[in-house]
């Protein structure tokens, strides 16, 4: 299952990989500077980050509903679905290899030493060490918040639907 979902992950980066033509050459030095740049921004440790939240919000919902499964085997899932993240982020073909296409399709190679400046400032280096820890926090936070926003108007759609004639469209 941990595969299935890093690999929907991948996927879905994949499939903005269709324009990729229209992009800048992809050089050895580009794409040095772009892993250099993902580096510094912090996006493997974002990336980690947000695998890890998925994993847990998975764990408390099979865990309500199956209280019976015994807590280490969460703590096998987790560890497991860590590794499969980490080691497939440096495969070739992977995370890395996918944003460096996206890097390239997206940013000059100008723009990428004009990003790898900031990044390796001081504001640039606090800003990337930030970023994983307020991901977490959020996670965290997001649920003492209340209802998320927008969720009062969930059923206004199917409202207009059913105002119009349809069945009722719920899952």
């Amino acid at each position: 299952m941990k595969k299935v979902l890093f690999m929907l992950f991948l996927g879905v980066m994949a499939l903005s990989w269709i324009d990729a033509s229209a992009a800048e050459e992809l050089t050895a030095a580009k794409r040095d500077d772009i892993k250099r740049l993902l580096q510094a921004t912090g996006a493997m440790q974002i990336a980690q980050t947000m695998s890890q939240a998925a994993v847990n919000q998975m764990s408390e919902a099979i865990k309500k509903a199956r209280p019976d499964i015994p807590p280490q085997m969460f703590d096998i899932m987790s560890e497991e679905v860590n590794k499969t993240v980490s080691e497939e982020m440096t495969v070739k073909g992977g995370f890395i290899d996918l944003m460096v296409v996206l890097y390239n399709k997206y940013y000059t190679h100008e723009d990428i030493k004009g990003l790898l400046a900031f990044f390796e400032s001081p504001l640039g280096k606090k800003a990337s060490s930030l970023a994983p820890v307020m991901s977490r926090e959020g996670f965290v936070i997001r649920p003492a918040l209340g209802p998320e926003p927008g969720a009062h108007h969930r059923g206004a759609g199917q409202g207009a639907l059913q105002g119009k004639g349809h069945r009722d469209l719920t899952c």
